[in-house]
């Protein structure tokens, strides 16, 4: 019938993005180890190939600002490597009309030309809204129970109303602006927006971009890389009556977390 021979038609398809993807995700990849691989497993894989075609599309068509899986987009980057003029650059190639300061502080003893009383003004005269979140979304707050071991714990900050309320600030103003995270890091796996806020928003609907070396890495890309680096010894699936399938990605998080939250000693100032 019409419905079956479409059904197939679809299977085909289907089964030829798998095997386009698993190439692409091989080449290059310590020891073939990939989100992808372990979420194609479980019925995953069809999730983390929409957000990489996302931001793939967004790097082509920067205007569109609908082009992702879940019709909705946040992206993120660190000014680390940045000077003004070629931050602002990067912001106008993808569409950026708003940018959301999520530092914890509001100036940089070391990239001064960052400091929101100077970088959000000259954001503004150029076209482009700025916020400072820090005070709701900072990855050092200045909170002592939050560091319960001496280091600071994502899960406690996670569920405090002023965290969700800026997650809420962000879902909304997304409705009306192409936002981007702002942090000093660099890399996104070494900063809380992957490993805090990227949680929170994908829960939220939506889809994250980050910008990092002149390229637009997807979520996808970026837990990947997390795999990769934090991988092994994922509890025996058959062992458990209800095996989870996102068990390597958790565990790889769970790592990166520890290897990279900041330490209380560090993180909180003393007045």
């Amino acid at each position: 019938s019409g419905v079956e021979h479409n059904l197939a038609k679809v299977r085909v398809e289907s089964s030829n993005l798998f095997a386009r993807s698993m190439m692409k995700v091989l080449k290059g990849r310590p020891s073939g180890r990939s989100f992808y691989i372990w979420a194609d497993a479980f019925g995953g894989f069809g999730l983390a190939s929409k957000c990489e075609l996302s931001c793939a599309s967004v790097m082509s068509d920067p205007n569109n600002a609908k082009s992702t899986s879940s019709g909705r987009m946040i992206f993120t980057v660190g000014y680390a490597g940045h000077d003004r003029e070629s931050l602002l650059a990067l912001f106008k190639s993808q569409g950026i009309t708003a940018v959301a300061d999520i530092r914890t502080f509001k100036r940089s003893s070391y990239w001064t030309a960052f400091d929101s009383d100077s970088f959000g003004p000259f954001l503004r005269e150029n076209g482009i809204a700025y916020v400072f979140m820090g005070d709701v979304m900072g990855g050092k707050p200045q909170v002592p129970e939050l560091y319960p071991d001496g280091q600071l714990d994502y899960g406690l900050m996670a569920d405090r109303a002023d965290f969700k309320s800026g997650i809420a600030r962000l879902v909304s103003g997304a409705e009306k602006y192409r936002i981007c995270l702002m942090c000093a890091e660099k890399d996104p796996l070494d900063c809380h927006r992957t490993l805090l806020i990227a949680p929170a928003l994908k829960q939220a609907g939506f889809d994250l971009c980050h910008l990092v070396d002149g390229r637009v890495e997807s979520q996808a890309e970026t837990d990947a890389r997390m795999i990769a680096i934090n991988g092994g010894n994922v509890p025996d699936l058959f062992a458990a009556a209800e095996p989870d399938p996102d068990a390597e990605a958790k565990l790889a998080l769970a790592r990166q977390i520890k290897r990279v939250a900041p330490k209380a000693e560090d993180a909180i100032k003393r007045r």
